[in-house]
């Protein structure tokens, strides 16, 4: 079942939290057109095009976030963080600022368009930096889920979505108090998903379960050092996980939990199946580029039927 993109739900949460808090602001750097319409309808005096220009963006949510409001940017992933580095870091970070970046394209949404923008080193340019929290829905619950906790959340954080028409993976609400979605329970092999490659993930652990194999699997929508606890228990459940992302395979979603199994005195042994570096110059659609990267279902099903013949 097809539903509203995760940009098109975003900008509808948006809206409702702006008719009850009136010190809410969005700011986009030209882009979001047949997206934000709405929101600037609804609060023309609180929606700023700031043009090309996304580290004057950047410098302007600063502003407006001293000035005690709760500021969104919009833009594309990579505009969104490679573009403005240095104005989140300094202006948003330093200060802990109760600022939101939200990213549209993230991973390889924007295929065809080519590697300026593929979305793949944002988490990696994110999580690094202080104060910030990094959220990545799948489908329309999960954003749901991470859009409430960030009303909580004071300080920077980072909102990445996907750009077309999301299925929905879940059935009901995420429970506010779940930080990790057990999806399958913990086997040999578990699965660790960020983000909405969740969905070739759980074809992959079905191919499996229809085999009489169980393959764990659990969504972690939110990336940040305060779950380190509750990340670590899980990792002690199992002796194998493969982290699945969207992202470089480098210093995004599976070197978090790597970073994190390193510091137990029985780590697992962590499987990091991301997009390859040599692959920066492929160009095509998400489909194409997720295949020829081994994220999308069939290269899931190999790499993990390599495995259980070494068990």
């Amino acid at each position: 079942m097809k539903n509203p993109s995760l940009r098109d739900r975003f900008v509808s949460r948006l809206i409702e939290y702006s008719k009850k808090n009136k010190n809410l602001f969005l700011l986009t750097g030209d882009l979001g057109f047949s997206v934000l319409e709405p929101f600037r309808e609804e609060n023309p005096k609180r929606f700023f095009n700031m043009g090309v220009s996304e580290q004057n963006m950047m410098g302007v949510a600063a502003g407006l976030s001293l000035e005690g409001n709760k500021v969104f940017t919009y833009s594309i992933a990579n505009f969104a963080t490679s573009r403005c580095h240095e104005q989140i870091r300094n202006d948003i970070c330093y200060h802990d600022l109760d600022v939101t970046i939200v990213a549209t394209g993230g991973g390889l949404a924007y295929g065809a368009h080519g590697y300026t923008h593929h979305g793949i080193e944002d988490i990696a340019i994110m999580r690094c930096l202080p104060n910030m929290t990094i959220y990545v829905p799948s489908d329309r619950f999960e954003l749901d889920f991470c859009f409430d906790k960030i009303l909580q959340n004071k300080g920077p954080k980072y909102l990445r979505l996907a750009r077309g028409k999301e299925s929905d993976i879940y059935q009901k609400p995420i429970p506010e108090n779940i930080d990790i979605v057990e999806i399958e329970k913990c086997s040999e092999i578990t699965l660790l998903v960020c983000g909405p490659i969740l969905d070739q993930a759980i074809e992959c652990s079905k191919h499996f379960k229809n085999k009489g194999i169980n393959i764990g699997l659990y969504s972690l929508p939110i990336i940040s050092q305060s779950l380190s606890l509750k990340i670590k228990r899980l990792l002690g459940r199992s002796s194998i996980f493969m982290t699945v992302e969207e992202h470089k395979n480098i210093g995004g979603f599976g070197s978090f939990i790597s970073e994190l199994a390193i510091g137990m005195s029985r780590p697992p042994r962590i499987i990091s199946c991301g997009v390859s570096p040599k692959n920066i110059n492929s160009i095509g659609n998400q489909e194409h580029l997720r295949k020829i990267n081994k994220i999308d279902k069939s290269a899931l099903i190999k790499t993990i039927s390599k495995l259980l013949r070494t068990l």
